[in-house]
């Protein structure tokens, strides 16, 4: 068995497991806000999904742990400086990590 592959594609899963059941959890939350009764039935599938959404966020932590070590010389290279300038690469993905954590921030200022 292939390592890489398997590491890849179960983290792939994993990150849609937990796409779709954040927005299982999102929407339940909308539908029953102020709401002081929920059906059994709708609270137990809260629960599921709830439970799938954060046992599916561990393993794709630890999943990405091994990614790391597998991939090790390959990010090395991509973060590689050439002629002591950082490639696009880099500045984008930070550019983006940073756009979301600021959109993050931003709705969390405009909830409260």
């Amino acid at each position: 068995m292939n390592a890489r592959s398997f590491i890849s594609i179960s983290m792939f899963m994993f990150i849609a497991i937990l796409v779709l059941s954040g927005i299982v959890i999102e929407v339940g939350e909308a539908i029953y806000e102020g709401e002081s009764q929920i059906p059994a039935a709708a609270l137990s599938c809260m629960h599921i999904v709830t439970a799938a959404h954060v046992i599916s966020g561990i393993c794709f932590a630890i999943l990405s742990i091994f990614h790391i070590k597998k991939n090790w010389s390959v990010m090395k290279n991509h973060l590689k400086m050439k002629n002591a300038r950082i490639s696009k690469e880099v500045l984008f993905a930070c550019a983006l990590s940073a756009a979301v954590l600021f959109l993050a921030v931003l709705a969390g200022l405009l909830i409260d």
